[in-house]
């Protein structure tokens, strides 16, 4: 019998893993998940994959129906015009609570990771897989900082929607400032919330 940690992790395992096909595109919206080819796969009992489903489910990514199994999450054109203005609302409140209440040491932290997503930006030799777990990990720390625990699981949601849209690969190859992340965190260091505001306004619009 496994122990708790040891179900836990291989669960992790499995759930790290799966999200990353989803989220970089390898596996597309609509696929059919096979519960036991993911055993075999993973070399993992069902109600391992199971749990890990079970997550994906819970982050928006998967759903399940019964008679039809679990498929990756494939949203419609109003649906996901839906969740980018539900995106917007939280990453525009977020970097206004920063901007008043957030401690310089935190800033500071942000401002170090957004060097960190720059560099990866403007590296040709970039890893796409890698970096848009660390741009959505970027986010989804602004959302974390503000302690209010409700915005980043909100955000979470959204944003790994956001990512199996063609508009995020898009957003990647497009020519951004070399210091895009910088510049909104620098802004929200300003103290000003509506300025802040403005900026992640900006950031999020950066291609209309």
């Amino acid at each position: 019998m496994l122990s708790v940690d040891t179900f836990q992790t291989k669960s992790s395992r499995v759930y790290t893993a799966l999200k990353r096909d989803i989220t970089s595109g390898a596996y597309k919206p609509g696929l059919h998940l096979v519960r036991r080819d993911l055993v075999k796969r993973f070399g993992v009992s069902l109600s391992i994959v199971n749990e890990a489903l079970g997550r994906l489910g819970n982050d928006g990514l998967v759903e399940t129906k019964e008679m039809y199994g679990t498929r990756v999450i494939s949203l419609s054109e109003t649906k996901l015009r839906d969740e980018f203005v539900l995106r917007e609302a939280i990453e525009r409140h977020a970097v206004r609570l920063l901007a008043e209440f957030g401690s310089d040491e935190t800033l500071g932290a942000l401002l170090e990771e957004a060097k960190t997503i720059d560099r990866w930006m403007n590296d040709p030799t970039h890893n796409e897989e890698q970096g848009t777990t660390m741009h959505l990990e970027f986010h989804l720390k602004l959302a974390r900082a503000t302690g209010y625990v409700a915005l980043e699981e909100m955000l979470q949601r959204t944003s790994m929607r956001a990512l199996l849209t063609t508009r995020w690969i898009a957003n990647q190859k497009l020519p951004h400032p070399t210091d895009f992340h910088q510049q909104l965190v620098l802004e929200i260091m300003k103290r000003d919330p509506g300025r802040a505001d403005q900026k992640m306004r900006e950031h999020l619009h950066f291609v209309e």
